[in-house]
């Protein structure tokens, strides 16, 4: 589990609870790095990550679990974050407090894409865990 008690930790954490987007970076069969914004939600161990049924980073994960989240910096160039861990494609459903939340967190934005929640379920239905071992920034 991660030390969120150091001044780095405690800027990740309160990003973790309040951004919008992370950058999800996989590593591809030539073993090279593939960052790509994804929504996310942080339940305090791990963060949640829908993905369409085809998405490149599910074969990317299956070979190779170890990613990296980071956020965006300021325009300065500082506060950086950055976590790595290990990805996993779950086969169990999300609870419906999480659900709820992750629905709740991006009810603007899924309406901004056209879709209902349910529809962007239907084509997301994919469920990618990150469970963060350690973090970089400052």
């Amino acid at each position: 589990m991660i030390d969120f008690n150091t001044p780095v930790g405690r800027k990740i954490e309160l990003r973790l609870q309040q951004e919008q987007i992370i950058w999800l970076t996989t590593v591809d069969a030539r073993q090279t790095p593939q960052p790509r914004p994804v929504w996310f939600h942080w339940d305090g161990e791990s963060a949640l990550i829908f993905s369409q049924t085809k998405a490149a980073k599910l074969r990317h994960i299956a070979k190779n679990p170890h990613v990296a989240l980071n956020f965006n910096t300021d325009a300065e160039g500082g506060e950086v974050g950055v976590l790595i861990g290990e990805a996993v494609v779950s086969q169990e459903p999300v609870s419906s407090k999480r659900m709820k939340a992750y629905l709740e967190k991006y009810a603007q934005g899924i309406q901004g894409i056209g879709q209902s929640p349910e529809s962007m379920q239907a084509e997301y239905p994919v469920v990618i865990l990150v469970t963060p071992r350690r973090v970089r920034g400052f």
